[in-house]
């Protein structure tokens, strides 16, 4: 279910936190059954889903579960991270809840008059241990884990902080400290700092703080975004945004130097990027303006990284989303690719206020943008920018206040003053194959194939759609993984009339095929013998008719000698050369096929019909290949025959010096001594098995 789950044995303990000063309760979620999608394999929409109906036993993609939590006033602000969830609540409270541990619920207060916390921007580290609060009159607090009250920041008089770029780097860091972060105000202005606890008995935090920059046109800054180039750790982007416009800062901040009180690191790269800015502007009214920037877990070697890689703005004409590429951008270039502006759907069921509402929250996951209006949150596909999922709350008087992602436990949340809710996400990439598939993305497609019939259908359409391309090779690669009908692809491709096609299809084929299919091994390998020979055969003609052309070309050339001419000598030559080339090209595939024979016939020695196989190399004229399957199969009396009938009695007689038994020797030596008497005793010489009572009755026959 959730991550509240454990939620239901607090009640039991509810007495130890009620001593301790904490008066809330919990139980565990009411799940309400979604209705959903599963795949059918069938057929697809326009959109490139497939047209499915959903088991009993599968889970909707997402579903919206409402959690059974008794919060003693009403909610202000939510925020998670890290598996810990912050509430900021009516009465200046602070709850701090370890999702993992329900009964850990720990409360602070926050240093102001009870009655006058009304609202606030919260904001929670990804580690879980930071938490910044600013109030709409300009008063900032800050409360670190394990303290009883929040502490007021005395150098952040009069700004609102209303975003934050906290630091990659220190996500997981064993540090106290937030290091380095950046904070947007409501005027327009970038601040610099760094959260650290300090003592906790001091009633106030004299954490420093130092304006980096002002926005060209001040406006509220709405988002805020701070992320490292992963190849170049020193190097940064800065996104900012406003209810207009999106500005993308790239430079060089050393964030590992400083720290501390010491002079700002990102100011000289925020006040040069802002001299002449590169930004995005969406013209109109301005948007709700909120940032997110979604991140992936990417390896190098035996290092993990935390990459941006994604990135969504809400604008007053829609979501403008788009692909962070890092690369070797300097200050003033873009890392944003593939951005769109996606507009605002319209609700399923309409009315007078939500038609015309603009969603107020907004969060990435892998393949979704979550979009939280007053009364609803829905889902859009990142791939088709099509909705996948919609749920209104159950409540019309109930209004929804924000939506936030856990990117550490890739959990949603949202919040309304009265109630919890998590967004459950199951497999979001259930659908994704078929998207890529409609979109002939066919390597992407496998990638997110959940079992082997989703795979078979990829693979289907992808050898369909290389073969209407005339791609038949790849085709018949592909078509080889699938569960076509051996039959119908062979003589799809037999029409044809290309071996090498053929050869590609049952050469992929024979790899799919188990051990114990011992007689469609063998119908295969040699089916694929002949056509080795015939593709060899072929290549040799080919190779001939070369030679004749080079011949040709040399006739041409002498009698042209005679009154040279310095074109037609230039275009003689020119078309030498090009006849030269196109024969050692035949050359080099004759090699390779003969390569690949072999290869094959030795890799499947078992299964090769040995009759089938001398007989094919003795059609096909394929001494070459006669002799190396003989030689394979050790069957060297078959070969010094073969020298023989042939009359070249020498290389029987090298044969006969490597591999010949005695029996073989007193077997041929008679007409060998007649032929080749000096190389014949030479070999015998050599021969310490054999026995002369024998040997010399054969030389007397």
């Amino acid at each position: 279910m959730s991550l509240l789950d454990d939620y239901a044995d607090y009640q039991s303990s509810a007495r130890h936190h009620q001593q301790n000063g904490a008066q809330t309760s919990a139980a565990a979620f009411s799940s309400q059954p979604q209705d959903g999608l599963a795949l059918d394999v069938n057929e697809f929409d326009t959109d490139g889903y497939i047209a499915t109906t959903l088991e009993a036993e599968d889970a909707p993609v997402f579903s919206l579960d409402t959690v059974q939590f008794r919060v003693p006033n009403k909610i202000i602000s939510l925020a998670v991270s890290n598996d810990i969830l912050v509430l900021v609540i009516e009465g200046a409270k602070v709850l701090r809840i370890k999702l993992q541990e329900a009964h850990s619920i720990a409360e602070a207060s926050v240093p102001v008059n009870p009655t006058s916390l009304r609202a606030c921007n919260v904001f929670l580290d990804p580690s879980g241990r930071h938490l910044l609060l600013s109030t709409p009159q300009g008063e900032s607090f800050y409360y670190y884990e394990g303290w009883d009250a929040a502490k007021p920041l005395s150098r952040f008089k009069n700004m609102e902080v209303t975003a934050v770029a906290w630091n990659s780097s220190a996500w997981s860091s064993a540090t106290s400290s937030t290091r380095t972060i950046l904070l947007g105000t409501h005027d327009g202005k970038v601040y610099e700092t760094e959260l650290r606890p300090g003592s906790e008995k001091a009633k106030r935090s004299d954490i420093a703080v130092h304006c980096v920059a002002e926005l060209p046109v001040r406006e509220r800054v709405t988002g805020l975004a701070m992320e490292a180039f992963p190849a170049r750790r020193k190097h940064h982007l800065v996104l900012i945004t406003t209810g207009t416009r999106m500005y993308q800062i790239v430079g060089a901040a050393d964030l590992e130097s400083q720290t501390g009180d010491k002079s700002a690191v990102f100011e000289a790269m925020l006040r040069n990027g802002l001299t002449n800015p590169n930004f995005q502007e969406i013209p109109g009214m301005p948007g709700p303006g909120a940032l997110t920037v979604h991140h992936r877990e990417t390896r190098a070697g035996s290092r993990a990284h935390i990459v941006a890689t994604d990135f969504a703005w809400l604008t007053s004409m829609g979501v403008f989303f788009g692909r962070l590429t890092f690369g070797a951008q300097e200050a003033g270039d873009s890392v944003v690719e593939n951005a769109a502006l996606i507009p605002y759907p319209a609700p399923s069921s309409s009315t007078d206020i939500s038609s015309t509402e603009q969603p107020s929250s907004l969060s990435l996951t892998e393949f979704h943008i979550l979009l939280q209006y007053s009364d609803r949150v829905c889902a859009l596909n990142m791939l088709n920018s099509k909705v996948a999922y919609e749920q209104t709350i159950g409540s019309s008087d109930e209004t929804l206040q924000g939506l936030t992602v856990d990117e550490t436990k890739h959990t949603c949340w949202l919040y309304s003053p009265a109630n919890i809710y998590e967004l459950v996400v199951t497999d979001e990439d259930r659908d994704v194959w078929g998207i890529y598939l409609s979109r002939h993305q066919f390597d992407m497609a496998l990638e997110h194939c959940y079992n082997d019939m989703q795979r078979d259908m990829v693979l289907r359409a992808q050898a369909e759609h290389l073969f209407a391309a005339e791609d038949y090779v790849q085709s018949a690669e592909c078509f080889a993984r699938t569960s076509v009908n051996f039959e119908e692809v062979v003589l799809r491709f037999m029409e044809k009339k290309d071996n090498m096609v053929l050869r590609s299809y049952l050469v992929a084929k024979l790899k799919t095929l188990r051990k114990q299919d011992h007689t469609q091994i063998t119908l295969l390998v040699m089916w694929l013998v002949e056509i080795y020979l015939s593709i060899i055969g072929d290549i040799e003609t080919k190779l001939a008719s070369a030679g004749m052309a080079i011949a040709s070309s040399s006739v041409t050339q002498m009698n042209t000698t005679a009154e040279p001419s310095s074109s037609s000598s230039s275009a003689s030559n020119n078309s030498s050369e090009s006849v030269l080339s196109v024969k050692a090209a035949y050359n080099r595939e004759k090699s390779d096929m003969q390569k690949e024979l072999h290869a094959l016939v030795e890799e499947h020695k078992q299964a090769v019909d040995p009759k089938t196989t001398y007989q094919l190399a003795e059609s096909h004229g394929r001494r070459d290949f006669w002799l190396f399957y003989a030689s394979l199969c050790g069957d060297y009396e078959r070969i010094v025959e073969y020298w023989m009938e042939k009359e070249e009695c020498v290389r029987a007689i090298e044969v006969l010096g490597h591999y010949g038994t005695p029996e073989m020797f007193y077997k041929y030596s008679p007409a060998l001594m007649s032929a080749e008497p000096v190389a014949l005793v030479d070999v015998l010489m050599r021969q310490p098995k054999l026995t002369p009572n024998k040997l010399i009755p054969a030389f007397m026959r």
